[in-house]
């Protein structure tokens, strides 16, 4: 039920997710169809919109519900959505609706709304937040890892905002997955990292990634990262 949406919200949500959001469907009745385009604009629209006046579970519920449609995903203007929730003080929300992804009943992944919330946050220079967002991702229940695209704008974004160490966690994360950083990636990191005055550790990480087995990259980072100082 969305028994706290206002009147104009609860009008412009389309029929076709106000059932799925309010009742169970009967094994009887035949799939659903695709959202068209007005309704994904619609569904698109409303979501910032619940999510500043504070009706985030009802946000939760409604992407959940147009989720379950054939092609929401794919069509369903999720960077404008991260962008907006990038732009609200805490995460909360933005966790909120990834927590409702991993708890989908199709699985879908969650990159296409973490992704460029991470490169949202990175861009506003909020570090620690574009962090949380990857360790998110990384965790053993999430619906999908990052991909090597998230993973490169997550270590580049941290060494520009001058957070090596957080740059080296990602980076062990990627390695971890058996993803290899490009030349301009480990070219990133060897810098980030000889600017925090640690010349002997870059060069060494730099060998090591050029490296077509990762398992000497983690093992290095796991070293590095065990002796940061605090």
């Amino acid at each position: 039920m969305l028994p706290r949406l206002a009147p104009p919200l609860a009008t412009a949500l389309p029929r076709v997710l106000r059932g799925i959001c309010t009742a169970a469907p009967l094994p009887s009745k035949p799939p659903p169809e695709p959202l068209s385009p007005s309704e994904l604009s619609i569904v698109s629209a409303l979501l910032p919109r619940l999510l500043a006046a504070g009706h985030v579970p009802a946000a939760g519920r409604l992407l959940s519900a147009a989720l379950l449609l054939p092609g929401s995903l794919e069509r369903l203007s999720l960077p404008s959505l991260a962008a907006n929730l990038a732009s609200l003080p805490t995460l909360s929300a933005a966790f909120a609706l990834l927590t409702a992804l991993r708890h989908h009943p199709s699985r879908p992944s969650p990159l296409p709304l973490a992704s460029p919330l991470l490169d949202s946050l990175l861009s506003q220079r909020r570090a620690r937040d574009a962090a949380s967002v990857l360790r998110w991702l990384c965790r053993p229940d999430s619906p999908r890892r990052p991909d090597a695209d998230t993973y490169a704008a997550a270590v580049a974004g941290l060494c520009r905002l001058e957070d090596p160490r957080g740059a080296l966690a990602a980076l062990r994360e990627m390695a971890a997955d058996g993803v290899q950083a490009s030349s301009e990636l480990r070219e990133i990191v060897r810098d980030a990292m000889m600017q925090d005055a640690r010349i002997e550790e870059a060069w060494a990480l730099e060998e090591a990634m050029r490296l077509p087995e990762t398992g000497k990259v983690v093992e290095l980072l796991d070293k590095l990262l065990l002796e940061w100082e605090p």
